[in-house]
């Protein structure tokens, strides 16, 4: 009470404190310094329960969709930098296992490979699909380093730099594969 007699009678501050006040007080009243885990938890799920309620009647979708937005470069290159993480996260080590456990040393698996003949074609793509997602993930991350420093913010810096960071991993991933 003290607090609404400080900022007066009308005021914006004492309405939007008064709703949400009155909306927390029958929580506060249910929930005492003696209620126990139990009566808490009971509390909670009885409120969860009301809410979904409330979301089943009014016909409201479980969570926003996928479907609903549009893909933007900037959630498009979010999406890869994770994907390519993760992936090279659980590949990486996957094969470092795999390798050690086999028997032979690796240039008699390079040999091996050799004799497959593959076709030169099939060769270079497979090369792209290893060098790619490791240069993309690398130049991405310096561009979220830039981020961290508050460098290229604007939407118009960071549809830049997603161009910029795209065409370098390419010609980089290019370089790796036909150069090395």
């Amino acid at each position: 009470m003290a607090m609404i007699r400080g900022f007066g009678k009308g005021t914006t501050l004492l309405s939007n404190n008064a709703a949400l006040l009155s909306r927390l007080q029958p929580v506060v009243t249910q929930m005492s310094l003696t209620s126990t885990k139990a009566e808490t938890q009971d509390i909670a799920y009885k409120e969860m329960e009301e809410f979904w309620e409330k979301n089943r009647r009014l016909n409201r979708p479980l969570s926003p969709h996928l479907r609903i937005y549009n893909p933007e470069l900037t959630s498009m290159l979010s999406l890869c930098h994770r994907a390519t993480g993760i992936a090279m996260a659980v590949t990486v080590p996957v094969v470092a296992a795999t390798l050690l456990g086999l028997p032979g040393d690796f240039p008699s698996y390079i040999q091996y490979i050799k004799d497959l003949q593959l076709n030169p074609l099939l060769f270079t793509a497979a090369k792209y699909v290893l060098a790619f997602p490791v240069c993309y993930h690398y130049i991405n991350g310096i561009r979220h380093l830039a981020w961290d420093w508050a460098i290229g913010f604007s939407l118009k810096a960071t549809y830049q730099s997603g161009y910029f960071v795209l065409a370098l991993a390419l010609l980089v991933s290019a370089a790796f594969v036909h150069l090395l």
